[in-house]
């Protein structure tokens, strides 16, 4: 009845306040928002953490998970072979791993203490059986050899020095 006085002109009839809206939705808008954020958020974490577990794969893991790797770039991790060939820019040779050869083409110069013998990673990816890198790391300090002893120990096939 307050409601029809005041429509015909009755002042002081008494008015319901409008009804306030929520600044940011309802609770189910709140709630949706939340779940939608918090797995963004788990799924990045689960990316970046496991991204970031795995420095590289040996050529041996390298050649085994062939098929899940792909065309998609990856670091990967041997010893020189004696089988280095350099033509221009391009340099053609082999890495080894525990029982496993893997070819490699880098269209990089290499590193100045690039050579058969030694321990590298690199980074690139598969272009059918044959790694294509983009970059030679080579480990060559005193301090990461006394730190990490056996990681990065020179591998050669049965019958060949590295």
């Amino acid at each position: 009845m307050a409601l029809r006085e005041r429509r015909a002109g009755n002042p002081a009839a008494p008015v319901r306040p409008p009804a306030r809206r929520a600044v940011f939705g309802t609770w189910r808008r709140k709630l949706v928002a939340g779940v939608v954020i918090a797995g963004a958020v788990g799924f990045l974490l689960a990316e970046g953490l496991s991204n970031a577990t795995v420095y590289f794969k040996t050529a041996d893991q390298a050649v085994a998970d062939r098929a899940s790797l792909g065309t998609r770039p990856f670091r990967i991790e041997g010893t020189v072979l004696d089988d280095v060939r350099h033509a221009g820019s391009t340099t053609w040779f082999s890495i080894y791993a525990n029982g496993v050869t893997v070819r490699v083409v880098d269209t990089d110069q290499p590193p100045q203490l690039f050579k058969p013998g030694i321990p590298v990673v690199l980074e690139g990816h598969w272009q059918g059986s044959v790694y294509e890198s983009d970059l030679i790391m080579v480990k060559h300090t005193a301090n990461y050899v006394e730190a990490h002893p056996n990681r990065l120990t020179p591998q050669a096939p049965p019958g060949t020095t590295p």
